[in-house]
C-alpha cells in the first residue's frame, strides 16, 4: 500500500486531539502546583545554600557536595541542581509553584519526545497506518499514569525527567535526522541527560538493543554485506558504551566523599528486586495502593515463592514477546518494548544496592517500553480487527483508560498536597514503615499535639528501635514537654547513631540554645556546619549564638563566609551588618 492510499486521520483532526491530549494532561495535574516539598527537597532545594545563587552554577558542574545538604545524598547531578537554582531565581526564593510549574513543563515534554518516538517505533514495525493516534494515546498514558504522580510531585525526582528526557531524545534525534547519524552528535541529549542523573548512560545498552530488534536502522544497513553490517553496527553502539564509561568515572570522582547509596548485601537486593519487577508490571497494570514510602523488607533466600515468580514472569513475558516478534511486524515494537523496560530498570532495580527496595519513581523511564508494548498490541489488534463495532470497542478502553489514569493522578495529587496528607496516606498503605509513622507524628508535633505526636513516635520505635532521625525527633518531644533530661539523653543517643551527619548535631546545638547553653550549642553547631557547609539552617542558628555570646568577630566571619556562598541571603546580611566593623 502506498504512503498515500494509507487511512491517516486528517492533518486537522488530529490537531484537536493533540491540543485535547495536552489538556488532558493540564487537567490531571492542575492541583499539584502548589503542593508541598516533601522528603529530600528538604536538603536539596529549601536548606541549600548554593541554590541561592545563580553563580554557583559552575561550581555544582565541579563538587557534587553542592547538591545536597545532606552529605549521604550528595550525589553529582549537576543539571538537576541548575535547575532548581534556575527556578529559585525565577520565584523569587523558594515558592513551590515555580519549582511544580517547571516541572510540570519538562513532564510535559517527555510526552511530546514520547509522542515522536512510539510513531517512529511504531512506524518502522509495519504500523504506519494507526502510529500517529496510537503514539499520541502512548504519549498521554506516559503523562496521566497514576504512578507517575510520585515522579511529578517530588520535585528532587527532576532528576529522573531530565535523565529521561536525555534518552529519549538521544533516539528521537537520531530517528528524526538520519543524515547526522554518522556524526554522533544524536549522543548529546542522553549525555546532558547523565548530567541530571547517571541512570541516564542506560541509552547504551537501549540503544544497541535497538539496532538489534531493527537493523534497517542502522546507517546505510540496506546497502551493506554482512561484515560491514556488524562494523556500522559497532560504530554506532559502542561510543555510547566509552562515553557512559567515561561519565561513570567522572560521575564517582565528583560525587559527594559521603554519598551513600545502599549497604544490602548484592545476591539479598537483586532476588528482591526480581519480585520487584512483577510489582511494577502490576502497578502499570492496575496502579492501586500506591504507598510513596513503601515498607518492602529485603527478601533474605533466593528460593522465596516471590522469587520464583518474579523470574518466571519476566521470563514468560520476555519469551511471549520473541513468539510475537516472529510472528508479526508488529511484534518487533514489543519485543523492543520488553526490552526497554527490564534494561532501563537495571540501574536502580538489579545489581546496584540502594537503601530502599522499591520506589514508585523507579519505573518512570521503564514505562515507556510498557507504553511502547501497549501501543504496539492496541495498533496491530485495531489493524487486524475487521468488524467497526469491534474497533470502536478498542478505542472506546483505549479512552476510558486514558480518562481513568488522568482522574486517579488528580486523585493522587491530594496526597501530595502536604507533609500531613502525604504521611497518612503512607501510614495506611505501609503501616510497617517506621519513618512514615514518624514523620506523620511530626504533624501532630507542629500543631502542638503532643499526644497524638508521642503515639505515633512510639509506634515507630517499636518498627525502628535503632533510628537517630526518631531519637532526635523524641528529643524534640521531650523538650517541648518539658522533660529536659531524657530530651538530652536522645539528643546524646542520636549522635551516638550517627554523628557523621549535621541533623543531630544541629538539633541537640538548637535545644542548647534554647536552654541558654549557648556555649555548648557553639560545639554542635560548628560539627553540624563541617559535617555539611551547605546547611544554610545551621550556619543562621550558629551566627545567633555567637551574637548572644557577644562573639561579634565570630559571627561576622561566618555571616560572611555564608555570602560567599549565597549572596542574596538576608539573613546573613543582616547578621553582617550588625557584627562586622565598618570601614
Amino acid at each position: 500500500m502506498s504512503a498515500r492510499s494509507r487511512p491517516r486521520v486528517a492533518s486537522g483532526t488530529f490537531l484537536v486531539l493533540a491540543v485535547v491530549a495536552v489538556g488532558t494532561v493540564f487537567a490531571a495535574y492542575s492541583n499539584h502546583f502548589r503542593n508541598s516539598f516533601h522528603f529530600d527537597d528538604g536538603t536539596v532545594i529549601q536548606n541549600n545554600a548554593y541554590l541561592r545563587s545563580l553563580r554557583n552554577i559552575p561550581l555544582f558542574f565541579r563538587d557534587g557536595k553542592t547538591f545536597s545538604s545532606y552529605p549521604p545524598n550528595a550525589a553529582y547531578r549537576p543539571l538537576t541542581s541548575t535547575s532548581f537554582a534556575l527556578d529559585y531565581w525565577l520565584g523569587g526564593g523558594i515558592d513551590p509553584f515555580a519549582f511544580h510549574a517547571t516541572q510540570w513543563a519538562l513532564h510535559l515534554m517527555l510526552g511530546v519526545l514520547s509522542f515522536l518516538f512510539l510513531e517512529r517505533m511504531l512506524s518502522v514495525a509495519g504500523l504506519d497506518d494507526t502510529a500517529r493516534v496510537a503514539a499520541l494515546f502512548g504519549a498521554v498514558l506516559c503523562c496521566v499514569h497514576r504512578v507517575n504522580t510520585e515522579t511529578v510531585n517530588f520535585l528532587t525526582l527532576r532528576s529522573e525527567i531530565l535523565a529521561a528526557l536525555g534518552v529519549v531524545g538521544s533516539f528521537v534525534f537520531y530517528q528524526r535526522v538520519p543524515r547526522l547519524r554518522g556524526t554522533l552528535v544524536w549522543m548529546l541529549p542522553a549525555l546532558a541527560g547523565a548530567f541530571a542523573k547517571p541512570s541516564a548512560v542506560v541509552f547504551a545498552p537501549l540503544f544497541a538493543a535497538y539496532l538489534w530488534v531493527f537493523p534497517s536502522e542502522c546507517v546505510a544497513s540496506d546497502r551493506l554485506a554482512g561484515g560491514e553490517r556488524r562494523r556500522a553496527w559497532l560504530w554506532l553502539v559502542l561510543p555510547p558504551f566509552v562515553a557512559g564509561g567515561a561519565f561513570y568515572v567522572l560521575q564517582a570522582r565528583l560525587a559527594g566523599p559521603r554519598l551513600v547509596y545502599g549497604s544490602t548485601a548484592v545476591r539479598v537486593y537483586l532476588q528482591t528486586q526480581i519480585y520487584a519487577w512483577l510489582h511494577y508490571v502490576r502497578l502499570f497494570v492496575l496502579p492501586l495502593g500506591l504507598s510513596a514510602d513503601a515498607d518492602w523488607s529485603p527478601i533474605l533466600s533466593w528460593h522465596d515463592t516471590r522469587v520464583f515468580a518474579g523470574t518466571l514472569f519476566a521470563l514468560a513475558f520476555v519469551a511471549a514477546a520473541v513468539v510475537y516478534a516472529r510472528r508479526r511486524s508488529a511484534g518487533r515494537a514489543f519485543l523492543f518494548g520488553v526490552i526497554w523496560f527490564y534494561v532501563a530498570l537495571s540501574p536502580s532495580s538489579s545489581i546496584f544496592p540502594l537503601s530502599e527496595m522499591v520506589n514508585e519513581h523507579r519505573p518512570y523511564l521503564p514505562y515507556i517500553g510498557l507504553v511502547l508494548c501497549l501501543s504496539a498490541a492496541g495498533a496491530d489488534a485495531f489493524k487486524a480487527i475487521r468488524p467497526q463495532r469491534m474497533r470502536r470497542i478498542l478505542v472506546a478502553a483505549a479512552l476510558l483508560l486514558i480518562l481513568a489514569h488522568a482522574w486517579g493522578t488528580f486523585q493522587r495529587n491530594t496526597a501530595w498536597r502536604d507533609e500531613e496528607s502525604l504521611w497518612k496516606s503512607v501510614t495506611e498503605a505501609s503501616p510497617g514503615n517506621g519513618r512514615a509513622w514518624m514523620n506523620y507524628g511530626l504533624n501532630f508535633m507542629s500543631r502542638a499535639d503532643y499526644a497524638n505526636a508521642r503515639f505515633c513516635f512510639e509506634r515507630a520505635a517499636t518498627l525502628v528501635p535503632n533510628y537517630d532521625i526518631l531519637e532526635i525527633n523524641l528529643g524534640i518531644l521531650e523538650g517541648a514537654t518539658g522533660r529536659a533530661p531524657d530530651a538530652e539523653r536522645h539528643f546524646r543517643r542520636a549522635i551516638a547513631l550517627n554523628s557523621a551527619t549535621a541533623t543531630a548535631h544541629f538539633y541537640y546545638g538548637r535545644w542548647l540554645h534554647e536552654n541558654r547553653r549557648d556555649r555548648e550549642a557553639v560545639g554542635r553547631l560548628v560539627a553540624a556546619i563541617a559535617a555539611s557547609p551547605a546547611d544554610l539552617e545551621a550556619r543562621h542558628l550558629l551566627i545567633r549564638v555567637y551574637q548572644s555570646l557577644s562573639e561579634n568577630d565570630s559571627a561576622c566571619s561566618l555571616a560572611r563566609e555564608t555570602l560567599g556562598i549565597a549572596p542574596a541571603d538576608p539573613e546573613s546580611a543582616a547578621a553582617a551588618g550588625r557584627s562586622c566593623p565598618s570601614r
